[in-house]
């Protein structure tokens, strides 16, 4: 859809700024919010005064989580077309001189400006995929609780010969115990939630069916992408964890190594590592693939990337086709 006027919006805790271009980028208005259903609904009062159409009107912030939360939710109660863009999009457009919050604004109502054409609207995302979200990361939360009271019990071990810990040893055991039950009991409740929508379910049984993703990677891949909504191509999502490799080469005078970008979703990559290494051991093709690029000297960092990238494609091909994934040789 074409627009004329854009809203860049600043998001912040308590306020946000909004900043009212136009598409050859010249600032018309500027004005300071709270971030609350009033505070939008006077941002949509003040845009009104310039006597613009809604219709012809984008309001876009950068994607800053719960920040956005209010914003999003009056997006589709109040009926104005709001595109959540990705901060390191906004931040990747050239030199910036300055930094405020109306600076931001106004330099987030330039990017809508330039690349509204490929900015989708937001939606609501589904109820399931909002609570899977929350169990990931109390799950998350708890594992790393009971790496460090694994980390403990080495610890009290080694000094064991100098007094007695039984106590401290019981107690920890105790501790760890409940740790492990209430991740089980996380993830009962996780896959309760997938079972009730149909979509998911399915989409979590075609992802399972390929070597290597287990039940906790099937649900980061359906929350990272949206249920595959997000992405539709394997090599932007490639792109998002990290995974891609891109060239660092100019003329004749540098050749670098061609490497990922640094600024990937980190969290979903070690997921991704899981994944080839468990795919690695239990995957005919996978594995046979691993000991042919190695023998041929392939460092076994670049090969580990190449199995995570083989790993995305299938995952993408099981959705894309609705049917399970056929082992073949790599």
């Amino acid at each position: 859809m074409n627009y004329s006027y854009f809203v860049g919006l600043d998001i912040g805790k308590k306020t946000f700024d909004a900043s009212l271009m136009s598409l050859e980028e010249k600032e018309i208005g500027h004005k300071q919010f709270s971030n609350t259903e009033e505070g939008i609904k006077e941002l949509l009062s003040w845009v009104s005064s310039y006597n613009l159409s809604p219709r012809n009107l984008l309001f876009c912030a950068e994607n800053m989580g719960s920040y956005v939360t209010e914003l999003s939710l009056c997006s589709v109660e109040l009926g104005f077309n709001l595109a959540l863009a990705c901060p390191l999009s906004i931040k990747s457009m050239g030199l910036q001189r300055g930094k405020n919050d109306r600076i931001d604004a106004k330099r987030i109502a330039a990017y809508a400006a330039v690349h509204h054409r490929k900015l989708g609207l937001y939606h609501l995302p589904d109820k399931e995929l909002v609570q899977l979200r929350a169990w990931i990361i109390i799950r998350d939360n708890l594992v790393k609780q009971k790496v460090a009271v694994i980390k403990l019990q080495e610890t009290l071990s080694s000094t064991a010969k100098l007094a007695d810990m039984s106590s401290s040893e019981v107690f920890l055991k105790e501790h760890l115990d409940s740790l492990k039950e209430k991740i089980k009991q996380v993830e009962l409740q996780m896959m309760e939630i997938i079972h009730t929508s149909i979509s998911l379910s399915l989409n979590y049984k075609l992802l399972t069916s390929i070597t290597g993703v287990g039940i906790i990677n099937a649900i980061i891949l359906l929350c990272v992408t949206d249920n595959f909504k997000r992405f539709s191509d394997p090599r932007k999502f490639a792109c998002y964890c990290g995974v891609a490799p891109f060239e660092h080469t100019s003329g004749t005078s540098i050749r670098g190594k061609t490497t990922t970008s640094h600024l990937a979703n980190k969290e979903v990559k070690v997921y991704l590592t899981r994944a080839a290494i468990t795919a690695m051991s239990w995957d005919p093709g996978i594995k046979a693939y691993y000991k042919r690029k190695t023998a041929e000297g392939k460092h076994k960092a670049s090969v580990i990337n190449a199995i995570r990238a083989k790993i995305i494609s299938r995952c993408f091909a099981v959705i894309r086709r609705q049917t399970p994934y056929v082992s073949i040789m790599a």
